[in-house]
Order: C-alpha cells, then sequence, then structure tokens
C-alpha cells in the first residue's frame, strides 16, 4: 500500500536511507511513498515537529451544500458567507 505525503513548501522530495527517492513534480507539491518510508518519516525529526505527516488523508463529509449564486460555487455546511465575495449563501 502507499501513502500521499504534501510536502511543504519549497520542499521537492525525499531522499531516503536505503536510497529511495520521491521527487515531487513541483516543490510544494505531493510525493505517494511506500508504508515503509511513511512510517519512517512519521517517526524521524519532521514527523515529530510536524512539518510533514505521512499519515494519509482524513476528510468528513455533511449532507447539507451551501451555495453562493454570485461565485457559481459549493461550499461547506457552515459557510452562512461566501468565503470569497461575502454574499449570503443558501442550502442547495
Amino acid at each position: 500500500m502507499s501513502v500521499k505525503v504534501n510536502l511543504p513548501p519549497g520542499c521537492s522530495g525525499f531522499d531516503c536511507k536505503d536510497g529511495t527517492k520521491y521527487t515531487a513534480n513541483r516543490p510544494g507539491g505531493s510525493v505517494t511513498m511506500s508504508d515503509r518510508h511513511a512510517a519512517a518519516v512519521n517517526g524521524g525529526q519532521y514527523g515529530d515537529l510536524g512539518l510533514v505527516s505521512a499519515k494519509g488523508a482524513q476528510s468528513f463529509g455533511t449532507k447539507v451544500t451551501m451555495f453562493c449564486d454570485q461565485c457559481n460555487r459549493k461550499w461547506n455546511a457552515w459557510n452562512l458567507e461566501c468565503p470569497r465575495c461575502g454574499t449570503e449563501t443558501h442550502e442547495i
């Protein structure tokens, strides 16, 4: 299995002790690494400091979607006004 790791700004990848290299398409992007390398990242100094996390993505969803007519964009249930333009949103 593999884990997606988001890199901090300016970081272009990881060079592991065993010689494996993970390189992002752009600095600050993301790389997909093996579970054993992800465990090493989490246990290393950057994982301990919270600069990099290789624990995988976590997300949650709500049943309500708010919509901004002016921006034509969907927002989360708690966005009673549009974060982009400030107009009131409505439930869809």
